[in-house]
């Protein structure tokens, strides 16, 4: 079986670190592709010859223009392969070299170590306890890849805080792991919409995410739901920031993900 995700990140070697991919309708915003797609195409062909047992986790990507419809070309460049790091540049242009956005990415392998956190998830009915968010409402393509179960943070009315909580898995049951996790981080709904309880104009500028899962872990996980816990700090000038925190159903950290995003809706 091909799931949707892996049939829109197929990726052509160019040279040895040129790709040429596709933009696809599957992950569609409302202008241009989802980010969260972006992260992970630029991801997988950071991935591409990867060092045996490195694996992804710090991913930073600035979002500069929307590419279009078609062909993107992927370029990478490692700064530094050492034993305990490798650290790669990537940029996705256009075909006439309009640079779309541009990743810094951290391959590393896991180790046995001390292991402590500072996070616990929040305590939230079982993710078959609660009901699925019907994602053809919203008038984003992507919302239909992923199954999500809505805790707190209701679309369509004002709420009280930009706190939400959603289950949430690939719709079409793909198994975890770092490219799909990749690409969920950047599911949560834009705080400015839970805010006002309404659907303005948003972009994400950057988007830093941190990958805590080792391999094996997201291989447990399989096709369960993860929790998704998500917050903003500060709202203002046009801009604001958004902090998720990314569970397994047993209740451990496996990612956060931290944004800042554009937008222009006036005081009200």
């Amino acid at each position: 079986m091909t799931y949707m995700l892996d049939a829109t990140l197929q990726l052509d070697r160019r040279e040895a670190d040129v790709f040429e991919g596709r933009t696809d309708q599957t992950y569609w915003n409302l202008i241009g592709p989802y980010g969260g797609w972006i992260a992970t195409i630029m991801l997988k062909a950071t991935m591409q010859d990867a060092a045996a047992g490195f694996e992804p986790l710090i991913i930073s990507v600035d979002f500069m223009k929307a590419p279009g419809e078609g062909m993107i070309i992927l370029r990478r460049q490692c700064d530094r392969a050492g034993r305990t790091a490798s650290f790669w540049r990537v940029t996705l242009e256009m075909p006439d070299g309009t640079v779309c956005a541009r990743a810094a990415i951290t391959l590393a392998p896991h180790r046995e170590t001390l292991e402590f956190s500072g996070r616990s998830m929040p305590d939230v009915p079982a993710a078959l306890d609660v009901e699925p968010f019907d994602g053809s409402l919203l008038p984003i393509k992507w919302a239909r890849c992923y199954e999500t179960r809505v805790v707190k943070g209701v679309l369509g009315a004002r709420n009280d805080d930009t706190h939400s909580l959603v289950w949430i898995r690939d719709a079409d049951g793909r198994p975890l792991d770092h490219l799909s996790l990749t690409a969920i981080t950047d599911s949560p709904l834009p705080r400015l919409f839970l805010a006002t309880g309404r659907v303005s104009n948003i972009s994400t500028i950057s988007m830093t995410t941190y990958l805590h899962a080792s391999v094996a872990e997201l291989e447990e996980i399989a096709s369960e739901r993860i929790l998704v816990d998500c917050e903003s700090e500060r709202a203002g000038g046009g801009f604001y920031d958004q902090h998720s925190k990314f569970y397994s159903p047993r209740g451990r950290l496996i990612a956060t993900s931290h944004q800042m995003v554009w937008y222009d809706r006036a005081p009200e």
